[in-house]
Formats: structure tokens, sequence, C-alpha cells
């Protein structure tokens, strides 16, 4: 224990956490080098043995049942559960006093403090409960010896190719960490931590996030588990964080899962020992690069650059293969009716209205079938006649008071659950200096009644009065994501434009509706038909 204390770089380094079996001839010289350290036992080899004594004293058809009872004792989160699961645990096993004595006098009593989640689900463990790492590498290196038969030269040599394998994998996945983002983490919300934090850390973080739900932000109610085994937000953090709108911010990410290299930055003015100094090394270094030629010089230092960026590789891509048989197959252009750069004017429209019309007048079999199609949904029938064969696709978000910023958030590549941060930057628009007096003039009394709406301080249904209405929360959205608001298709039919986008509008915009003069007529054309 000496001899690995003194590995460490730092001096005053400290383990927080070391996991073991429960050796007691380990443990006692760690409670001795290492005072301030906390010693957990291996959670999988303690549920083996109890699992095999289980089998020595318990029938077979109870077996799985006490076996499920004490996994319950062992995951408790606090001590009052721990005391309910383990007087169940007793209740079931009145009739196997041999097995409740081994559980208790072995582990429970003892080492309880050790391995049940009531206690180290205090300890900052990073998520190591069980030592099947450390056999996992072990195994991997009996495997490359083969066997006990062999020089001091073979077994370094599977020992440095053993580690070697390891560096790669831990590399891999940083690797992964950088450039792969999942599609659970393409929100925003998640805007500091891609590629600066763990894919691992990410997972737990949506795996807590989905307790948000009905934790809130009930701190007695999160209990904050995974913020202090894990150094992770937990979900009462999450629900602040998700309630305001915020991105989660990567200080609150413990620097374990914020690593993702091997090197070891040293600090500013710390000495790190004669041993370590490699100033003559460089130097002499830098005087062989001079005394070469240019062949050598390159050649040294692409050598020198795979030590300083071993991350990054000299080789290319090979080039794509070009198709030399059969000619280049051109895509043709289909006919329309009329120029499609161009908006349709008045008289097309009335060409097209007075068309569908004879058709409506005498149905054919086709579309008696397409009005009787399943595939149809059922939230088009909702709209208007004259607006449904423009209606492509109807996506229908969760109606829980935030629904229209559900469908801000969407369309604007959030994602429906970046509903919270579109009320933030809604709610920073509102108050911006530089358009606050344009808002004064066009919300005039309604101005503080517009800004609360945006105000949540809960999850779940919200009241009416903090629903998105339009047209007060289209001006905001407008201005803030320099978007048009309405998503149409081709053709699609414009309804009037509001008086106040015309009394308010800059004089560059005066000329925007010329563009849509013929749309615009062709609402007006079929309003009657509504009445």
């Amino acid at each position: 224990m000496e001899k690995l204390k003194e590995l460490f770089v730092k001096k005053d380094l400290c383990l927080q956490v070391i996991l073991t079996d429960r050796d007691l001839a380990l443990m006692k010289p760690i409670e001795i080098v290492f005072p301030r350290s906390i010693n957990l036992l291996c959670r999988f080899h303690i549920n083996k043995n109890v699992g095999v004594k289980c089998k020595q004293h318990v029938v077979n058809d109870l077996q799985k049942t006490i076996d499920t009872l004490w996994m319950e004792v062992v995951w408790a989160s606090d001590e009052v559960e721990y005391g309910q699961r383990l007087h169940q645990l007793e209740q079931a096993c009145v009739d196997y006093s041999g097995f409740i004595n081994y559980v208790k006098d072995t582990w429970l009593t003892p080492h309880r403090h050790r391995f049940v989640g009531a206690w180290i689900n205090r300890v900052l463990h990073l998520g190591n409960t069980t030592t099947n790492r450390v056999e996992s590498a072990h195994w991997k290196l009996k495997k490359m010896l083969g066997n006990s038969i062999g020089d001091m030269v073979k077994c370094w040599e599977a020992m440095n190719n053993n580690l070697r394998l390891q560096l790669g994998n831990i590399r891999a996945s940083f690797q992964k960490s950088f450039y792969e983002v999942k599609h659970a983490h393409i929100s925003p919300f998640y805007g500091y931590l891609c590629g600066s934090v763990s894919r691992a850390a990410l997972r737990r973080i949506t795996e807590e996030l989905l307790r948000v739900d009905y934790v809130g932000t009930n701190r007695k109610i999160c209990v904050c588990n995974i913020r202090t085994s894990y150094g992770l937000p937990c979900a009462c953090e999450l629900g602040r964080y998700a309630l305001g709108g915020i991105p989660i911010p990567i200080d609150d990410v413990h620097v374990h899962w914020r690593k993702l290299t091997m090197e070891v930055e040293l600090e500013v003015g710390a000495d790190d020992g004669s041993e370590m100094d490699m100033t003559c090394a460089i130097d002499e270094l830098w005087k062989r690069f001079r005394s070469l030629d240019v062949i050598g010089k390159r050649a040294l230092k692409s050598r020198v650059c795979e030590l300083a960026y071993p991350t990054v590789t000299p080789l290319c891509p090979p080039p794509k293969k070009l198709k030399t048989k059969g000619g280049v197959k051109k895509k043709r252009k289909k006919l329309a009716e009329y120029d499609v750069y161009r908006d349709p004017s008045y008289h097309e429209y009335l060409d097209k209205a007075s068309q569908s019309s004879q058709r409506q007048s005498q149905p054919s079999q086709t579309s008696k079938k397409l009005k009787l199609s399943k595939k149809q949904p059922q939230f088009t029938l909702q709209f208007p006649n004259h607006i449904m064969s423009y209606i492509e696709d109807v996506v229908n978000v969760e109606s829980d008071g935030d629904c229209g910023f559900r469908v801000i958030a969407s369309l604007h590549g959030y994602d429906e659950d970046g509903w919270s941060m579109v009320r933030r930057e809604l709610g920073l628009e509102i108050i911006d200096k530089d358009r606050s007096t344009l808002y004064d003039k066009l919300f005039s009394n309604q101005l503080s009644e517009v800004r609360e709406s945006l105000m949540i301080e809960s999850f779940g249904s919200q009241p009416p009065e903090k629903w998105l209405t339009l047209p007060d929360m289209g001006y905001l959205i407008v201005n803030c994501y320099n978007v048009v608001l309405v998503n149409m298709k081709e053709g699609f039919p414009l309804p009037p434009v509001t008086l106040d986008w015309k009394k308010f509008r800059s004089h560059t915009t005066t000329s925007w509706m010329l563009g849509f003069a013929g749309r615009l007529q062709h609402w007006q054309l079929l309003t009657p038909i509504l009445a």
C-alpha cells in the first residue's frame, strides 16, 4: 500500500473511494495508509455469495422471491426504506434462520455502509460499485499470457499489449464523445455538454431527466442521489433549468466526466520534479532537427507530430471511385401548369377554382375513395374544406398549455421538449432595449400581460392566460427568430394581413405584400364558400 501511494505524482492527492472485495487482510492496510478514503465493497461478489447461500438454505420455490427482496435491501435509497426492506426479508426468511443470520452477521451488520445504497449514495463513487472492470482487464491479460510458462520478456510484452489495447479503447470512446451526438441529445438543452462531456454522463442525465415529470423542482422528493454519487445534475436541478429554458451548465458536471483526453495538465508554477523534466531532451531534439537536411526534417517532424498529436493521423481517406461505365443520367423536370418561379396571378386562381368546382359537382369514383380513405389524418377534417388540399401533414403535439410553444420549438429545430427555451427566448425578446419602444406601442396596456404569460412557475397543464396567443406572440416570434411564422405549401391561399403589421411595419417591408397579392385574392375568392 505504501508503494502504491508513492506512485501518485502529487503528494497531496488523496483517493476518495477505494473499491475492494471483503478481504480483511486488504481492508485493514487501506484504513492505515489511506485513512481519509472510503472503502466500498463490490456489490457483484456480495450478491453472488448471498445467492449461493440462498440456494443452500432456501427451497427452490422461494429462492427468486428472497433474491428479489435481498436486491431491494441492497438498492434501498434511504435508511427508512432500508429498514422496511430488511423487515420484509426477515418475514420471508422466518423458517430459514441459517440464511438470514448469515446475511446479517457477515454483510449487513458490519459492512452495510460499504455497499447498501442508503449509505453509498452519499459517497462520490462515480458509478464504481463493482470490481468487474478490474477483473475484466485481468482476464484479458491472462488470455494474452496463455499459460504460466514463460520468461519475463513474454510477460512484459503481454502486459504492454494489454495496456495498449486499453488505451486504444479509451481514446476511441473519447473520440465518440467528441463527435457523435445521439438523437436524444440534439436538443439545445444539452448545447453546453455535447462534445465536452462523455456519452456515459449524457446517458445518465437523460435518464435523470425522465424523473422531472413527477419530481419537478422539489428537492425532498428528488433526494439528489445522482448529484452526491455521480457528480451530475439531479432531477430537481434539471427541473429548474427546464422550467427556465436554460441549457445545462457544464460547471454542474463533475470534472471526471469532462476529461476527454489522456494528457495531464500541470498547474501553473507546479514543480513536477527532475524526473519529469524534458528540457534537455527538447534542446537535443532541436539541435538534431537543425542539423538534418530537408528530408530528415520532414521525417523527424512527422515522428514528433505522432507523439504531440496522438488523435490526428497523417493518413488520407482513399479517393472515391468514379463510374466509368454508362452515361450520366439526367433527371427530367415535370411540366407544371404555370411557372413555379413566380406567384400565380389572380386570373389563374380563378381558372383553377372554377375547374375544382366543376369537379366537385361531378364526383367520380376516385374522389369518393379519397374521401373515405383511412390514411387521411383525423385532424385534417377539422380544417375548412378549401384548405384541406394544401395540407401535407398534421403533427399533434402534447396538449398541456405549452402546445403552441412546442410547435415553435419543433419548427425551429429544438424538438418538442424545447418549449421552455422558446418561452425564455421570447421573454428576453420582449425586454430587449432596442425594441422596447416598439412593443410599448404595439401592446400598449397589454404589455405586462404578454410578458407574464411567458413566465411559468411549475410543470404540467398551464392555465389559458399562459397559452400562446395570436397575433400577440406572432410578433415576438417573427422578430426573435427572424422567420415567417406559418409554414405554408406552394400555392396556399393567404388570409388577410393584420392591421397592426401595416401600422408598425418598416419601410423595407412595404413591398412584401405585392409578391403575395395572388394568394390574398385567392383567399377572398374562397371566403364566400365558408359562408
